[in-house]
């Protein structure tokens, strides 16, 4: 069989000269076939009135000729080049043929090519025969971030054969889940996914994932998924090692923390009270919520006023006073507006008794949440508590465990230390003066109502003091001391140090 090369470009067919058959020696060389003791380097054969000079052969054929008795296949010698591949030569080695030539060029050629009766070329027919049944195997997975998601496991197979790409899902035992486990069927996997939004568009030109792309510790999208590479198997680590001299390691994988989903209840319609609301969620058949009868009948009518200020930051509303009010018997929480002379605002009630929550802490308020100087949030209005009354300031003195900051005996133990200091400031002094010793020498800053505490216990009231003209009766009638005696808080600080 002879067979001339294809050059391009050459205006020769060219291909298959003589086919495969046994070719008759001239008459010359006395008859019959050509046989190989026939064929020898740097001989001339005729074959059918052509001759054509042999000058070299492959390693299989001088091995042959060797094993064959010893034969000399003869010394293998230059092809002369004539014009045509001068010519061929000078075109490879100028800048012309650098540049990329357009795809329809190619195609145009093909079909030419074709046109004229030619095969149609298989690319990947080298890749196949030498890859066939080599795959790539990597372990992955990926984190589903959706509310009841979880980690996915899959494995991941690339062949060389095709550069075809195969995911499967590696699906536990009970997962619920349905048991198809390829998640992508073996094809090219694209790293620039398109989908034509109309026919007869044109694509972009498919760029796919190659070996050099799949490396452990990064990740490969696949359906908008970020496939996260941990592992793969010895052959791909070999494979990486010998093509590429890449190492490719083994990544630890730490298992996700197991998050507990409770199911929450449905926020408060606003109709009704919400424990009534969750009583629908908590059976089938609603039950009033539990009251406990004890606080009620021992608290009933008791409650815990306040005067408070708005501080929304709005000058109009500084003057404006309000009764926050807290009743113990259910722990409801109600705000009433003052009467103020010449203020613009009528009096009133301003947010309607019933259970509120405390935004700080998410939970109930409780009386423990009440005390003066603090600020409370009450239907999205924050309200600083400027006084209480007389009965709320008594109450809370008598239930020291449950307000701490009315507690006398805990403040004394929280300032001894200012005996000497305190007695020589004279026979009375100021409730702020003490508070400017405390944190001076002791480093303690006293709340607002540790200070109404202490003047209502050591204080004395003046004949000279002022009352403010806006500030309604109910509080005048309790308000505090103005000044501490300074005896009787020398006194209470001995007794607590152990020194009566």
């Amino acid at each position: 069989m002879v067979v001339e090369p294809k050059v391009e470009n050459s205006g020769i067919p060219q291909g298959t000269f003589v086919k495969r058959h046994r070719i008759p020696r001239p008459t010359e060389m006395g008859g019959g076939y050509y046989q190989p003791k026939d064929l020898r380097l740097r001989k001339t054969l005729v074959i059918y009135s052509r001759a054509f000079r042999i000058v070299d052969c492959d390693g299989f054929t001088r091995e042959f000729y060797i094993a064959a008795g010893n034969m000399d296949v003869g010394e293998p010698e230059e092809i002369p080049m004539d014009s045509f591949g001068l010519e061929q030569e000078q075109a490879i080695g100028s800048t012309r043929t650098l540049v990329n030539t357009n795809r329809d060029v190619v195609d145009l050629k093909e079909y030419s090519e074709l046109a004229l009766g030619g095969s149609r070329r298989n690319e990947k027919l080298q890749q196949y025969l030498e890859n066939d049944g080599k795959v790539l195997l990597f372990k992955c997975y990926w984190d589903d971030p959706t509310r009841y998601g979880t980690r996915m496991y899959y494995t991941l197979h690339y062949y060389l054969a095709d550069d075809s790409v195969e995911m499967l899902e590696n699906l536990p035992r009970n997962s619920g889940r349905d048991p198809y486990p390829v998640f992508w069927r073996r094809a090219q996997l694209r790293k620039n996914p398109y989908v034509s939004p109309a026919p007869g568009m044109m694509e972009p030109e498919a760029v796919n994932y190659k070996p050099e792309d799949f490396i452990i510790g990064e990740t490969v999208n696949v359906y908008g998924r970020e496939i996260y590479l941990y592992d793969c198997d010895d052959f791909t680590r070999e494979f990486f090692k010998r093509y590429t001299g890449m190492l490719q390691p083994s990544l630890p994988v730490e298992d996700t923390k197991q998050v507990l989903v409770k199911l929450t209840y449905p926020p408060h319609t606003g109709f009704g009270t919400e424990e009534d609301s969750l009583a629908n969620c908590l059976s089938l058949t609603p039950r009033a919520p539990r009251r406990d009868i004890n606080k009620l009948m021992s608290d009933q009518g008791k409650s815990l006023r306040f005067q408070g200020q708005l501080l929304n930051g709005k000058s109009e509303d500084q003057k404006r006073r309000f009764v926050v009010a807290i009743f113990l018997a259910d722990d409801s929480v109600g705000v009433w507006e003052l009467r103020q002379r010449n203020s613009g605002f009528s009096e009133g009630k301003f947010a309607l008794k019933s259970k509120k929550r405390n935004p700080a802490t998410g939970k109930w308020f409780e009386p423990k949440d009440f005390q003066i100087g603090s600020t409370v949030e009450i239907n999205c209005t924050p309200f600083k508590l400027l006084r209480g009354d007389d009965s709320t300031l008594k109450y809370m003195e008598k239930n020291p465990r449950e307000f701490p900051f009315a507690d006398i005996r805990a403040i004394g133990k929280k300032l001894v230390g200012l005996q000497q200091t305190v007695s020589a400031k004279g026979e009375v002094v100021s409730a702020d003066d003490v508070a400017q010793l405390a944190a001076d020498k002791l480093g303690y800053v006293m709340d607002p109502h540790e200070l109404v505490t202490l003047r209502r216990a050591c204080g004395v009231v003046r004949e000279d003091a002022e009352v403010e003209e806006e500030i309604d009766d109910a509080f005048d009638a309790q308000e505090a001391p103005s000044v501490i005696e300074t005896s009787r808080l020398v006194q209470l600080l001995d007794t607590m140090s152990g020194n009566p």
